[in-house]
């Protein structure tokens, strides 16, 4: 056993962690619009958005960076 396949298998997990948990944000915002205020990830969201455009370039930067990783 080598040290790739020991990464391999680590990122394996987390990728599967990831997209479960992005598979959840999913539902929740479904759930959220046929059930306004059950899962409030709606305004969380948008508060996300707001804070990365308060941030200027930064933000922008920040936002990108987070969106290369998520659709990664």
């Amino acid at each position: 056993m080598n040290i790739d396949s020991i990464f391999a298998s680590v990122l394996g997990i987390i990728g599967g962690i990831v997209k479960i948990g992005l598979s959840l944000v999913l539902l929740a915002l479904v759930v959220d619009v046929f059930d306004p205020g059950r899962t409030d990830i709606v305004a969380n969201l948008s508060g996300l958005i707001n804070q990365f455009m308060d941030a200027g370039l930064a933000g922008l930067v920040a936002f990108i960076i987070v969106v290369a990783i998520i659709t990664d």
